[in-house]
């Protein structure tokens, strides 16, 4: 051995490579599920997951193929990249990477600020094995045997075996998590099977979803009697703003002796601001939050909801908007396809979508076009398209990780913020604020404000909870402890200038009932239709559901939040007053009934979206041309009534044209003649 200056691992043979691998990644497995914060039930959970790698490892090992080493080798360096992308993923959205993220692989470069600030040197060590092995791989013989006759059956009743034992395992561990499983309980790789499995065969039972649509939507029932506010901005131009991170705790705030939105501040005096308003954004983050706010449903709990219901035949807003004489547009300063937006609208009901593309580039910030240069461009398409109009704005400059050059600083945040995650959110949520201000008013000059109706709500939080930086920060800065409830609450702002509403609304909401609330005050006829959401101006329901950034079965109820345990124990569960703090028990029956109807409500949504259960609307082929771009929103009148007589004109000068020639002709005929 020492004469060939070859080491020969053979003592395990044949299994040498797949122990020696499958303990590197064990040890691996231990420092990555006490990173998520796994606990409970520590070392099985781990020695499971390691038995799957084990299985992994050895299903390679039993292919008789002259390569069968290599492709172990890169196997294993599979399994630490899926560690290492797990552990960046985990440190911003505190979950697991989902199986659809592969469908968002091609964005990466549209958002590598964010990705860059998530990197950190230590996560680097999950490759410290993989680059030694590659380093002295010349020096290591794997010794293994081909496999035959009994050998090879007994091989495969051992990953037999290993998949009972895993299986078995698990189910015994969490017997009573009813389906419900998260990574804190069953580990990263076992929680990715089920991830994939889910994602592929996942579906509501039919008999389930009509044991729970009655109490569903008896919940959401909105009252018989004549709705408050009926059809108050009935024909007017729809503006409605979906403004990145923006979270209610800004609002009527000072840092560093200046307001952080003072354009929202006094907007909010003249319109209703819905105080208890929450996210309810899905995997797709901003698209759901457009998505959401738009049908009146939940996002989707399997992809994010651009992709999954692509397709679909869908009852929205714009849709709805659409059958009664409106242009309906979109304004965005990132790419057209993130988030497969280009390739959905259509089924939104969306005629036109001015995306980067379409855009002058300027004044580039972070992941885009600034919102102040945004606003600034709509304004034409806005004065020319004709009345009344749907246009959705969504805005990008504060965005993660909310780094602002100089020129773009609008407020000074002060030493104890300066150069931190929270002064930077601080400074780009003035920008946006002063870049609403600058749209109201540039709306006040070509005379679009006074028959608008302006919308204005937060797409998703920007400062997590489970950033413990973060969390210090928000602490010093409210004066008490930033919680669940503080990071989901969005601002929700409805602007109808010239009435009378001017109120602040403390009913428990979130993003899927913006469109029934909207639909009231458009005075939409929707007798007919049922929404998941709930009308905020005319119900008694304090009830919103919480999605991904709280465990599944998480909501908020009229004075306190109940979020979810994430090793999906009902009983590790936790609930408190939302004004006091005081604790909650988790076990009195109201807590118990939010559980199920918050599991039932997205359940719900997700079968009746996906088998298109809702009255559908008569509307005209939406296939997009992507070969060509073509303006199908209508022009004003005037400008309309300007290029008819302009072509007229064109027309009766060709006529002339055509009648003056023959007799110009015949003249010269004539004339040769004689």
């Amino acid at each position: 051995m020492e004469r060939h200056g070859l080491i020969k691992l053979n003592q395990f043979r044949p299994y040498q490579q797949v122990v020696v691998l499958t303990s590197i990644t064990l040890i691996k497995l231990l420092f990555f599920h006490r990173f998520i914060g796994i606990t409970q039930k520590y070392w099985v959970i781990s020695l499971l997951n390691g038995l799957t790698i084990f299985g992994i490892y050895y299903l390679i090992n039993s292919i008789d193929h002259p390569k069968k080493n290599k492709f172990l080798f890169f196997a294993h360096f599979i399994v630490s990249c899926l560690l290492f992308a797990n552990t960046m993923y985990f440190s911003h959205f505190f979950t697991l990477m989902p199986i659809h993220i592969f469908y968002q692989i091609k964005h990466l470069k549209g958002v590598s600020d964010s990705v860059r600030n998530l990197l950190n040197f230590k996560y680097m060590l999950f490759f410290v094995d993989v680059l030694l092995i590659w380093i002295y791989q010349k020096k290591i013989v794997w010794q293994s045997r081909p496999l035959q006759g009994r050998r090879r059956l007994k091989r495969y009743l051992v990953l037999s075996l290993i998949v009972l034992v895993v299986w078995g395992g698990t189910q015994t561990l969490y017997s009573n998590v009813t389906g419900y499983y998260t990574p804190l309980n069953l580990g990263v790789f076992n929680y990715h099977i089920y991830d994939i499995a889910n994602f592929v065969m996942g579906k509501v039972p039919e008999e389930e979803v009509e044991a729970t649509w009655t109490d569903v939507l008896e919940e959401e029932k909105s009252p018989q009697e004549l709705p408050k506010h009926l059809g108050v901005a009935e024909g007017r131009n729809v503006i409605m703003i979906q403004a990145e991170s923006l979270q209610s705790f800004v609002l009527n705030r000072q840092v560093n002796g200046q307001w952080i939105t003072p354009v929202l501040n006094q907007l909010m005096k003249d319109s209703l601001y819905f105080s208890r308003y929450y996210e309810q954004v899905g995997w797709g983050n901003t698209s759901d939050a457009e998505f959401v706010s738009q049908t009146g449903y939940h996002a989707s709990i399997k992809n994010f909801s651009f992709k999954q219901y692509e397709g679909k035949s869908l009852v929205t807003l714009p849709k709805v908007l659409k059958e009664q004489g409106y242009g309906t547009m979109v304004f965005h300063g990132n790419d057209a396809d993130f988030w497969n937006r280009d390739d959905f609208y259509p089924f939104l009901g969306v005629d036109e979508f001015y995306s980067k593309e379409r855009l002058e580039e300027e004044e580039l910030i972070g992941m885009g076009i600034g919102d102040k240069s945004l606003f600034k461009q709509a304004i034409p398409h806005l004065k020319l398209v004709k009345k009344p109009f749907y246009s959705f704005f969504i805005t990008l400059t504060s965005h993660y990780p909310y780094e602002m050059e100089g020129e773009f600083k609008y407020i000074d945040v002060g030493e104890t913020y300066c150069e931190t995650v929270v002064g930077n959110y601080f400074e780009s949520v003035r920008y946006l604020d002063t870049a609403i201000g600058e749209l109201i008013q540039s709306l006040k000059d070509e005379e679009l404000y006074e028959d608008s109706i302006i919308i204005i709500y937060g797409d998703h939080h920007g400062l997590k909870v489970g950033n413990e930086e973060t969390s210090e920060y928000m602490n010093t800065f409210l004066g008490k402890e930033y919680s669940e409830e503080e990071m989901l609450r969005v601002p929700l702002i409805i602007h109808v200038p010239n009435s009378d509403l001017k109120e602040e609304i403390d009913n428990v909401g979130g993003q899927v009932d913006l469109f029934p609330t909207l639909a009231n005050l458009l005075g939409m006829d929707m007798q007919d239709y049922q929404f998941i959401g709930k009308d905020l101006l005319n119900t008694d329901d304090n009830f919103a559901v919480n999605m991904v950034h709280t465990a599944r079965g998480s909501f908020i109820k009229d004075d306190y939040i109940f979020t979810m345990s994430k090793d999906g124990l009902f009983e590790n569960s936790k609930a408190w007053n939302v004004f006091t703090g005081a604790e909650v028990d988790v076990h009195r029956a109201d807590v118990r009934d939010g559980y199920d109807r918050a599991l039932a409500e997205i359940e719900l949504s997700e079968y009746i979206l996906e088998n298109e259960l809702f009255p559908k609307i008569q509307e005209e082929d939406y296939e997009v041309d992507d070969t060509e771009v073509e303006d199908k929103t209508e022009i004003e009148p005037e400008v309309q009534e300007e290029q008819e007589e302009q072509e007229e004109q064109e027309e009766q000068e060709e006529q002339e044209e055509d009648t003056v020639k023959p007799i110009e002709e015949s003249q010269k005929q004539d004339s040769k003649g004689n």
